[in-house]
């Protein structure tokens, strides 16, 4: 099985495409992700600066608390960069 997979990424250049997409949106999820739930989390505060929940957030629950909730995006979303980033 990992012999057609190599020579797949090897030899056909939308495979190469399809791999560096996969890695390319997996990266931009894992990435963005916590800026994104600080922005939620601002704006369900109203007043509070972005910092201050941050640390918040980091003493109260840890810093995995920036990240609870990626499964989805990164399923969804990363199979979404997969296809337009192989188009590209």
């Amino acid at each position: 099985m990992m012999e057609f997979w190599r020579e797949y990424v090897v030899k056909n250049n939308v495979g190469r495409e399809f791999v560096a997409g996969g890695f390319g949106g997996t990266a931009g999820i894992i990435t963005s992700y916590p800026f994104d739930t600080l922005r939620v989390m601002q704006q369900q505060s109203g007043n509070a600066s972005a910092i201050g929940i941050l640390k918040n957030l980091l003493t109260k629950e840890g810093p995995t608390a920036l990240y609870r909730g990626m499964a989805v995006p990164l399923a969804s979303v990363g199979f979404q960069y997969i296809i337009l980033l192989t188009i590209y």
